[in-house]
């Protein structure tokens, strides 16, 4: 007990100094948690009614929503069983104790629903391979394919029993599932887990000469039969892709592999690794595109033989080079690990966000629910401290939604609250919506170029209060913006001032957006450490604007200009730089005279000033 108490104030200490030595909160994050139904891990209680299976869920959600995570990887396939209504296999014994029992209700739509209501994407997680999860599972019916295809199964010394990859049937059955999940569902994504080929337990080696006749039958061509068994992976994956994107362009598509993909591989790492053990070669999936994102499971410490930051930089640079995100995943129940331990991974994954680390992944919901190692204290006092929407993925496309309109905002001095309502656009029916709320001492001409930290809600409804002990006091401007199903964002909508003491009101197109120091003819920012900058606004009619920079590193320069009302005036500049002191000179041209917003981006940051031109 004085342990956890000590553990406990450490945590709260920690918090108290975040302030000051902590990241700024990203705006858009992927934050995500697995919600196990495999035997019943984390939901629901085998056997309750529907109704109760039904309240269970709702609380799981509501703490998930609470924690300020964004995506839910809800498990409806665990031993090729369903928690939807299948055409192809039966109900899963998990939910009601007897497989192929209809359970009274269809527990992933009513999945979908409560979490899309708060907000909250959802992930149909399923295990493409598991027949049985355990030696001598419950009795089987008569619909389970280990009755209707038995001849499909490979089957091991320890009972243990799977599809066999390297039947092209089976890669065709799975294809259909997921078909029939993304066309009759309105899920956001396709997960799978690390389960392909049986990992090594105890002494059992794993797969041996199971599939020595199916190797004979399919594996011509195969220098051997480990490269016949990742191609058979390969395929599965790449048709799942395929089978998603011709369905719909927009569901994301990502697997969780086992954290290690070669022994060796960063030098120092070491252990049992995907590529020899399960023949699953995540590096093939990302650097043919076959994925959306991957979930490496990195769930071991900072330092030793499988350090977390060297396998984050590692699985990094594999998602950047491919273009693709990456979201590790974490546990937080390892023996050793300290409260403190997950928060300083996800600080190590953030400060790679340049390299597409651009998110996490919590093992499991129950573990938030109980709150496991102080994990749900530090997601809501400080690592998840401000909500976040998930990152757009730019090579998915996608429209972005028309901007919400009609903002208001009202500060009840009775409750101490603010009140905030505005009007969805007209044009937006997507049934998922979600909206940001952003406050800030300066409001950028789009959602995009706020300053992290800015995000007050991710929220799906168009009223919501918040205390204005919440909300900063250099909190001058508020807009909101709409979330695309695709995490596409809206332009702003109209901006609010809160004027001096007599409540909001709208800002004034006229009136600056940003509030910057200045002298006579000169504007100043405070800009990042990558690159100090000073603009200065022309006096004459025909003379251009400079802007010395001074880069730590080479690094892609881009300036663009706007006007107060958001509107892009022209784009300035694209080019790539190298490291040290450079002037970018823009010519004036027939831009009148005016007040405009200068947007600079470089090296991972972004510098918004004012120009004057007289």
């Amino acid at each position: 007990m004085l342990k956890r108490l000590f553990s406990l104030w450490a945590l709260v200490l920690l918090f108290c100094n975040a302030p000051t030595q902590a990241q700024e909160l990203p705006n858009r994050e992927f934050r995500g948690v697995w919600v196990a139904t495999v035997a019943n891990l984390d939901w629901p209680v085998r056997g309750a009614s529907a109704e109760s299976q039904k309240a269970t869920l709702r609380e799981m959600l509501d703490r998930i929503k609470e924690a300020n995570l964004n995506v839910v990887f809800f498990q409806i396939r665990t031993e090729c069983d369903a928690f939807y209504k299948s055409s192809y296999e039966p109900w899963s014994r998990f939910l009601t104790g007897t497989q192929g029992k209809d359970p009274g209700y269809d527990p992933l739509a009513f999945a979908i629903e409560e979490a899309h209501a708060r907000g909250l994407e959802l992930h149909a997680w399923l295990n493409p391979y598991r027949v049985g999860t355990v030696s001598n599972p419950a009795v089987y019916s008569a619909q389970h394919v280990s009755k209707a295809k038995p001849e499909w199964l490979l089957t091991f010394a320890n009972g243990k029993k799977i599809l066999n990859p390297g039947l092209p049937q089976v890669r065709e059955y799975i294809s259909a599932i997921i078909k029939e999940v993304t066309q009759n569902y309105d899920i956001d994504g396709v997960h799978f887990d690390d389960y392909f080929y049986p990992y090594p337990e105890g002494p059992f080696p794993g797969i041996g000469q199971e599939d020595a006749q199916t190797f004979r039958q399919y594996g011509s061509g195969f220098a051997s039969i480990k490269d016949w068994r990742r191609h058979n992976i390969n395929e599965t994956i790449r048709l799942t892709n395929e089978q998603i994107k011709a369905l719909k362009p927009q569901v994301r598509f990502g697997v969780s592999p086992f954290g290690i993909w070669k022994n060796g591989e960063p030098a120092g790492i070491s252990g049992m690794d995907a590529y020899h053990a399960i023949y699953a070669d995540a590096v093939h999936w990302l650097d043919n595109r076959y994925l959306d994102y991957v979930t490496p499971q990195l769930y071991w410490a900072i330092g030793g033989r499988q350090d977390y930051r060297k396998l984050l930089y590692w699985w990094s640079e594999k998602a950047h080079s491919a273009g693709r995100h990456l979201y590790p995943g974490h546990t937080v129940h390892q023996a050793g690990f300290t409260p403190e331990e997950v928060p300083h991974q996800i600080e190590i994954t953030r400060s790679n966000q340049m390299k597409n680390a651009l998110g996490s992944v919590l093992f499991r919901a129950a573990n938030l629910k109980n709150n496991t190692n102080l994990i749900a204290t530090s997601f809501k006092a400080a690592t998840f401290r401000l909500p976040a929407a998930p990152p757009a993925m730019g090579w998915l496309g996608g429209k972005a939604p028309g901007a919400p309109q009609d903002l208001a905002v009202t500060l009840n001095e009775a409750t101490g609250q603010y009140e905030i309502r505005w009007t969805r656009h007209p044009g937006n029916t997507h049934a998922f919506k979600r909206y940001l709320l952003y406050t800030t001492a300066a409001m950028p001409a789009t959602g995009a170029l706020a300053p992290d930290g800015s995000v007050r809600a991710f929220t799906s409804s168009e009223t919501l209060t918040i205390a204005a002990a919440d909300v900063p006091s250099t909190s001058v401007f508020w807009a909101v913006t709409e979330i695309s199903p695709a995490n596409v964002e809206s332009s702003l909508s109209n901006v609010v001032k809160l004027g001096g003491g007599t409540g909001p009101v709208l800002a004034q197109q006229e009136e600056p957006l940003l509030s910057l120091g200045q002298m006579p003819g000169l504007v100043t920012a405070e800009v990042p450490a990558s690159v100090s900058a000073t603009v200065i606004p022309t006096s004459t009619a025909s003379g251009n604007l400079y802007v010395p920079i001074h880069l730590k590193k080479k690094s892609k320069v881009k300036a663009e200009l706007f006007t107060l009302d958001r509107k892009k005036k022209t784009n300035l500049l694209k080019k790539k730089y190298k490291a040290g002191k450079h002037t970018l000179s823009f010519q004036r041209g027939k831009l009148k005279p005016g007040t405009y917003l200068l947007v600079l981006e470089y090296a991972g940051e972004r510098s918004v000033q004012k120009v004057v031109f007289q």
